[in-house]
């Protein structure tokens, strides 16, 4: 277990000074982290020994390509243990970004108008404009400590029940930091027969998560997490 000043040795850039407009140069502090963390070392050097290695993924019988079939597919199960996730039951996909994950599950729920998705006022706007193209969005109402109202949560699935298609929400708040009860709303999901989604975008860098198997009644259906908010490098999502 590294200490702060141990971690700092190994982050990309954290030394680097950057100029200003009187021509001098100082120590940049970069504040943004909940929207993109700067690349650790390790894992900076790991991609760069790798693209040695590189070549066509799952279409090429050659050494190289085996090689990067194989580190392909060891990602995905790798992926799969960190989050307790079945590849038996369910599938890892890599996309762009967590917009277009949320993007791509919308546009196969097979959405109508007269269907509702539920979701929260807490979201960020790719876990709500997406399904608006689609289907009716309603959203949980937000205590006054910015934690989700669960009596509300309950009288829209009751008052939608048999319309309602997906529950979207996020698993913590980019804007309070608040964590969401999500295996507790998932539970209360499925007692409804609906699916459940978490955007867990500021989730997965903090916290331990478990989707569970597909027969516990907590578990999560669709989760959606960002690897360049975990200190790697580029956007790729999961």
């Amino acid at each position: 277990m590294r200490n702060i000043n141990e971690f700092r040795k190994i982050i990309c850039g954290i030394d680097k000074k950057v100029p200003l407009l009187d021509g001098s140069y100082k120590q940049y502090v970069f504040f943004d982290n909940a929207a993109s963390t700067p690349s650790l070392t390790e894992v900076n050097e790991t991609i760069i020994k790798f693209l040695e290695w590189y070549s066509a993924v799952h279409r090429a019988a050659g050494f190289k390509s085996l090689v990067s079939t194989k580190a392909y597919d060891d990602a995905h199960e790798i992926i799969s243990k960190f989050v307790g996730a079945d590849l038996e039951k369910q599938t890892v996909i890599f996309t762009k970004n967590t917009t277009e994950a949320i993007n791509k599950i919308s546009s196969r729920l097979n959405l109508t108008k007269d269907d509702v998705v539920i979701s929260s006022w807490m979201e960020h706007h790719s876990n709500d404009l997406p399904y608006r193209r689609f289907a009716k969005v309603e959203y949980i109402d937000i205590n006054e400590d910015g934690s989700l109202n669960e009596n509300d949560y309950i009288q829209k699935l009751e008052k939608n029940k048999g319309k309602v298609k997906l529950v979207a929400i996020t698993g913590a708040s980019n804007i309070t930091g608040i964590c969401n009860p999500i295996h507790k709303f998932a539970k209360i999901a499925h007692q409804y027969g609906v699916k459940f989604l978490v955007d867990a975008a500021q989730l997965a860098p903090h916290k331990k998560i478990d989707m569970y198997p597909s027969n516990h009644p907590e578990h999560i259906d669709f989760l959606v997490f960002s690897a360049h908010k975990m200190y790697s490098p580029l956007e790729s999502e999961y």
